[in-house]
């Protein structure tokens, strides 16, 4: 079957096609199985996974000590874009510290960081 007969045939099936084509024995399975032949890429090949941090040998995963140690040293002034100050997440430190080791690692081990991760609020000192 030719590209001619396959069109017509596609007119036909579709009730596009003012004359009756003459084309026998074509019918939407053909036409399918057709499509699906030409549409595969033999030369594909997948693409490879995606590096992580995790590859390296010298990496360490992060420690609750250094969670705390972080959360204990901001700067007075700081607040993120919930508008917690710093002297809210000092006191609740101990609290916080266990989960947030978790995600920090968990980010690294999967290479993903989560998108409210990547925001951060601006305010212009004048």
């Amino acid at each position: 079957m030719d590209a001619k007969d396959v069109w017509a045939a596609m007119r036909q099936l579709t009730g596009r096609d003012w004359h009756q084509a003459g084309v026998e024995g074509v019918d939407a399975h053909i036409l399918n199985a057709h499509y699906a032949n030409i549409s595969i890429d033999h030369q594909y090949t997948p693409p490879s996974h995606k590096l992580s941090a995790t590859h390296c040998a010298d990496f360490e995963s992060l420690t609750e000590w250094h969670v705390f140690i972080i959360f204990d040293t901001l700067h007075p002034t700081f607040t993120g874009l919930d508008q917690l100050p710093a002297w809210f997440l000092r006191l609740g430190v101990p609290l916080f510290t266990s989960p947030l080791t978790h995600l920090f690692n968990l980010t690294v081990a999967l290479s993903f960081v989560p998108y409210q991760w990547k925001q951060a609020y601006i305010c212009p000192v004048s």
